[in-house]
């Protein structure tokens, strides 16, 4: 376990992520790591906290919504949950990272990007988001050593995300730690995506129902119900639903 002044492994890489994030665009937090905008009790140990999540507003960005970050403590299992979204009138894809830690080294990871369009209808997008995903993605997936080269997907969510997906079965720190650097190439490529202004569509209306769509589709109980009744179990269900609820609804 790690000393007392140390954050957990999972919750250090995270707020790296946010901390880089947060440099490519213009933020406004709605509450603070010590107040955060949704503290999270444990369900079943009253007064006991459960993690938090935190909100970011962006600012005076044309494309650019909102970032959540999910902390879920379980007794020694720690889970991050990191969205970044687009506007809904927008096709900037959003940004989906998750760590499960548990002991003793246990890990499960991934790391996508939500696509936003059609890929027969808009192939020039598919190219300028994922093309420079190809090489990380390979060096990932296609080292035997790590969990992500044969990890199985729930085909319900693997329709609504990305082939690219990085995903883990159960590994460990070590195998985070050879992929990191992957994960670091789709966040760098994020970063400057974000920074691009190729993100209006020919039909905004259409292009925000059908966000409205997926992300009610992507956060469904049903789509995943093993993940969100844990979520349940760990912080209640009117605490889950108002996670999803900012998962799942734009702030701009």
């Amino acid at each position: 376990m790690p000393a007392t002044n140390e954050l957990p492994f999972s919750l250090s890489l995270t707020e790296g992520y946010i901390d880089q994030l947060l440099a490519a665009a213009d933020w406004q937090e709605s509450g603070s790591r010590e107040a955060p905008h949704l503290p999270l009790m444990a369900a079943e140990n009253a007064g006991h906290s459960a993690g938090y999540t935190r909100v970011w507003q962006a600012l005076r960005h044309p494309s650019l919504d909102r970032m959540v970050h999910t902390r879920l403590i379980a007794g020694p299992v720690e889970t991050q949950l990191l969205f970044v979204f687009g506007k809904p009138e927008s096709t900037l894809p959003h940004l989906h990272l998750q760590f499960v830690q548990y002991p003793p080294t246990g890990f499960v990871y991934n790391v996508d990007f939500l696509p936003r369009v059609d890929p027969a209808l808009e192939p020039e997008w598919f190219e300028q988001v994922f093309g420079p995903l190809r090489r990380p993605f390979r060096k990932a997936t296609s080292d035997k050593q790590n969990s992500c080269a044969q990890a199985p997907q729930n085909p319900a969510l693997a329709a609504l995300m990305s082939p690219w997906g990085i995903a883990s079965g159960q590994a460990d720190q070590a195998e985070v730690q050879r992929v990191k650097p992957c994960i670091d190439a789709y966040l760098d490529h994020y970063c400057e995506l974000i920074n691009t202004d190729d993100w209006v569509p020919a039909d905004k209306r259409q292009t925000a129902e059908r966000d409205a769509r997926h992300l009610q589709l992507f956060f469904a109980d049903e789509m995943d119900p093993r993940a969100w009744n844990g979520v349940y179990r760990i912080v209640g269900e009117d605490a889950g639903r108002q996670i999803k609820s900012l998962f799942s609804t734009a702030l701009n």
